[in-house]
């Protein structure tokens, strides 16, 4: 790489994308965008409905695992990262959601001041086009393009229709001016297909001369001299090659791997490096620490044939699916199939929702070794605002391996309570309606013998998996124990700068995707030294106990 650089963004995913987006705006300023995955000009990443065969490409995935869990008898548990183009906005389910106003304001009140909802309010609204149009809440002329579902199979009338029974309200816009309670969903699709941080924005400029992509190298180390951030190494077949910069090094590559590459780099906890020798370069015992995500279960349910969507799945409807999309761009291809869910509260405590419901009018299950379609639905429910914190630590100082990710579920005991009481809310207020009384539902999954709370809390630890939203293990801060300031820069490290999920002070309640936008948006305009957008006025929901 003979070419100069002013920056270097490593990770071409959600936030990455878009700060290779941004800074190129401006002719002067000369950016490389570094991808260890290749394209995500394929098939099945665009279209929505192609969404399982994505998750099941090992090519274009990291193929982590978290675990051992300690509170989950063992268990190692599959976790989803993108490796390719778009990073894990190609990969992902589409769900647009933008979390709740209190997790920002909580930020705020640990410090981080331009991090409350009214300063970020202005950046979710630059960067989207609501399908329903602007308002105080939402935007109409930004790259992301942003769906609403139709939501017109008669399951999901059923559980909204039931959810209202059960006494809970239908937000009509849960990104808008109330998150609690069910909604139709949002999705990053428009015109039928997958509207990812690579469509939205790195597309649109890759023509431009002071934008540099470079796909399929690995980052192996950054590169660090008298103590300041100067540039990246490349693996390759040769030997590793450096890359330098003028200005900063920007890592953009999640709440796992931005960890890992300042551990291989010497800039962590310098005992744990040591263990591995990796010689320190600068001790921040923070480094991989604060781990959360939002573990969850799915609940299933069996119905006749005729009552659930595996009708319209069958070998023809399989076909006609991808015809329809192909030809048309319409029909069931077009969908996600997550079109409605909810966020709720288990217990009246609870300052704001504490767990998430995604509902889904099929399900399938694993039969004689093989993962088949049965005629139901199911609720997948998981903790929003989870307790528990674990770690990324590295096994060794190859960057091919992977590194340990423990997420240490459920070791709060308040999280357990949480899950068991959620399972309840779903049995016993929302499937107890009138709506539901046709379809005379059967539990499948954890069963209807399963009656006590020791019978729930065994099928939770059993059953648990994730949402695949790790973050947290690069925390802002203003204190000593922060990685990273409000701004993204590394704390003793001039010259870099974080900006994805490992920033997160606290994990948001709802999916990643939308806010990790956000942030990349508000941390393009410090880098560019503008002036913050302005802070919203707009008043949001605030629950109350």
């Amino acid at each position: 790489m003979k070419l100069k650089f002013d920056y270097i963004v490593v990770g071409a995913g959600s936030s990455g994308c878009i700060l290779a987006a941004r800074l190129t705006e401006d002719a002067t300023t000369r950016v490389l965008l570094v991808e260890a995955g290749g394209s995500d000009r394929t098939l099945f990443i665009t279209m929505p409905g192609g969404l399982p065969f994505v998750y099941q490409n090992k090519r274009i995935g990291w193929g982590y695992q978290s675990g051992p869990e300690p509170h989950l008898h063992g268990k190692v548990i599959d976790e989803k990262a993108g490796k390719v183009i778009g990073g894990s906005s190609s990969i992902n389910a589409m769900i647009f959601n933008r979390g709740n106003p209190m997790d920002y304001d909580g930020w705020a009140a640990d410090g981080l001041k331009d991090w409350d909802y009214a300063h970020c309010l202005p950046y979710f609204r630059r960067m989207e086009t609501f399908e329903d149009g602007p308002d105080a809440f939402r935007g109409g002329d930004g790259p992301l393009r942003i769906s609403r579902a139709k939501a017109e199979h008669k399951l999901y009338d059923a559980f909204l229709r039931g959810g209202e029974q059960a006494g809970f309200d239908v937000t009509p816009d849960h990104n808008g001016h109330r998150q609690e309670g069910l909604h139709i969903a949002q999705s990053f699709i428009h015109d039928g297909v997958r509207w990812s941080a690579s469509r939205a924005y790195l597309r649109p400029a890759l023509h431009r001369p002071n934008l540099t992509v470079l796909p399929k190298a690995l980052v192996t180390r950054v590169l660090v001299e008298n103590g300041t951030a100067v540039g990246i190494e490349l693996a390759g077949p040769d030997g590793p090659r450096r890359v330098t910069c003028e200005r900063e090094v920007i890592l953009c590559a999640g709440a796992v791997n931005t960890p890992k590459l300042l551990m291989l780099s010497g800039i962590g906890p310098a005992d744990d490096l040591r263990e591995v020798g990796v010689d320190v370069a600068v001790n921040i015992p923070g480094v991989g620490r604060n781990l959360q995500n939002h573990p969850g279960v799915d609940l299933q349910y069996g119905t006749r044939h005729e009552d659930s969507l595996t009708a319209e799945l069958g070998m023809l409807g399989r076909a006609r699916l991808g015809a329809e999309w192909l030809l048309l761009r319409k029909g069931l291809g077009t969908t996600n199939f997550f079109e409605t869910g909810a966020f709720l509260r288990t217990r009246d405590d609870a300052d704001f929702p504490n767990m998430q419901y995604e509902f889904l009018p099929l399900t399938r299950q694993l039969r004689n070794g093989r993962l088949v379609p049965v005629p139901g639905f199911q609720f997948w429910m998981d903790l929003s605002r989870p307790k528990s914190r674990g770690y990324v630590k590295l096994c060794s100082k190859n960057p091919a391996d992977a590194p340990l990710t423990v997420f240490n579920h459920y070791e709060s005991p308040t999280d357990l309570k949480d899950m068991i009481d959620g399972v309840r809310l779903v049995r016993e207020r929302l499937l107890r309606q009138p709506a539901w009384r046709k379809f005379a539902p059967v539990e499948l999954n954890p069963g209807p013998e399963a009656t006590s709370d020791r019978d729930i809390e065994a099928f939770v630890r059993r059953a648990t998996g994730t949402s695949y939203h790790p973050s947290g293990t690069c925390r802002m801060g203003i204190d000593a124990d922060a990685v990273v300031d409000g701004e993204g820069r590394v704390n003793a490290v001039p010259g870099l700068r974080i900006a994805d999920a490992s920033i997160m002070p606290r994990v948001i309640t709802g999916n990643l995707n939308a806010p990790v936008m956000m942030m990349a948006e508000k941390i393009a305009d410090r880098i560019r030294g503008r002036l913050p957008l302005a802070p919203s006025d707009a008043l949001p929901y605030r629950a109350t106990r």
